[in-house]
Parts: C-alpha cells; sequence; structure tokens
C-alpha cells in the first residue's frame, strides 16, 4: 500500500478528525510511518525533540530514569500519543519510549504539528483533552500502586491488564522486571509473588501466558493490599 494512502486511512481515526483536507496534506508531507521490533528504543529520554509520535498498532512503554533507575509511568497501545506534553515545555524528551511488541509508530513533524495547533482551534482543543486524559490515567494510576503491598499491587496490575485485553487469558507483553519496575516492587518480590499466585491456584502462568483463575479472589487480595 502506497504510505501515503495509509497515512490518509490513519488520519481518519477521531484524534485528526477536525483536521481539513489541507490540514491532512501538511500531515501526510511532513510525516513519516516506522516499524520497531520488540524490545526496540522508539524515543531515547533526552533526544532532542523532532516529532511528535502516535501508536498506530502495537504497544509501548513510557519511562523515566530518575537516579539510574527506570520507573514505568504508563503503557500506550494503540491510538495514543507518547512524549505529547513533554516535547512542548523543553526541546528534548524527559522520557523514554520502547516497544514491548512488534509495533509501527507514525512520527509526525513537531513544527508541522505545533502550527496545526496554532491554526486549528477544534485541533488544538483535542490535544489539550487527549493530555488531560493522559494526565489523570498516570495519576489513577499512581494511586493503583500506592500504599499498596506486593500482592496488592501485583493483583491489580493482573486486573487491569485483563480489562484492558477483555479477556481472564492473556499473554504478558512483559518480563518480571518490567512488571517490577511498573509496580514499584523488586524483580524477586514480583517472581515469588507469581509463584504465590500460580501455588495457591489464583491464576495460572505459563511462561508469559497468564490465565486468571480467582478474579474474587484476586480483587479481594487487590482491595486489601
Amino acid at each position: 500500500m502506497d504510505e501515503n494512502l495509509e497515512l490518509e486511512q490513519y488520519l481518519k481515526h477521531p484524534c485528526f478528525s477536525s483536521l481539513s483536507g489541507r490540514d491532512v496534506s501538511m500531515i501526510i508531507n511532513n510525516s513519516t510511518i516506522l516499524d520497531f521490533k520488540k524490545n526496540e528504543n522508539i524515543i531515547k529520554q533526552g533526544s532532542f525533540a523532532t516529532h511528535i509520535y502516535y501508536v498506530l498498532n502495537g504497544l509501548a512503554k513510557i519511562n523515566i530514569e530518575s537516579d539510574g533507575r527506570n520507573n514505568t509511568i504508563r503503557m500506550a497501545p494503540q491510538f495514543r500519543f507518547l512524549g505529547l506534553s513533554h516535547a512542548f515545555f523543553d526541546k528534548t524528551y524527559h522520557i523514554s519510549a520502547t516497544a514491548m511488541e512488534n509495533s509501527r509508530v507514525l512520527l509526525i513533524d513537531i513544527a508541522v504539528f505545533k502550527q496545526l495547533i496554532k491554526t486549528n482551534g477544534s485541533f488544538a482543543m483535542g490535544i489539550i483533552e487527549t493530555m488531560s486524559k493522559t494526565s489523570h490515567r498516570q495519576v489513577k494510576r499512581m494511586v493503583m500502586y500506592s500504599n499498596k503491598n506486593v500482592e496488592g499491587s501485583l493483583a491489580t496490575f493482573l486486573l487491569h491488564y485483563a480489562q484492558m485485553e477483555n479477556s481472564m487469558i492473556f499473554k504478558l507483553p512483559f518480563s518480571r522486571k518490567e512488571i517490577a519496575e511498573t509496580i514499584g516492587y523488586s524483580r524477586e518480590s514480583v517472581i515469588h509473588t507469581f509463584s504465590k499466585f500460580n501455588k495457591e491456584k489464583i491464576i495460572k502462568v505459563e511462561d508469559k501466558l497468564v490465565e486468571l483463575l480467582n478474579v474474587d479472589l484476586l480483587t479481594q487480595i487487590k482491595k486489601k493490599g
């Protein structure tokens, strides 16, 4: 498929619905689509902010490195921006992004993106709404894992991911280390808790394939944790 036609299809998404034909042409002429393999770096923290990144398909992990430690702040599935807010207040990205599975990402020239925000009020409002929702999700995520022990945090993580996948059986694209970075506990604690949940038949684990066997008990652990 011609890349311009492919871009036009993706730009029909509601996020870009307020763009005029001229605006769409401007994005098409100043964008590119890149494919990233699993675990490949999409954005490097500290690199110069030249593009706005938009996940067309796949899944990305957003991290912030502080004091030599990686902190996972959120996951970005299909039709989510990567580091949108960070690209506006500085010339460098304050986050890193990594593909958690094979992913396709749209890169829009940041100068063109800013120009569209200045000239298209409806598009600007849509971007503000998107940034607000992203901020709300990050705060909600912080609250989800705060003041919980490792069992409560892992139960929360598994239930949340099952909700995202709309299935009680799913394949986790994360290593135990990455889950630990997400919920704020050590890799060893996460491995031990997975083993405990599996032994007590709360979940069934086969490598990265997870089945939630006792959702009611997992929900209780989430609430009490």
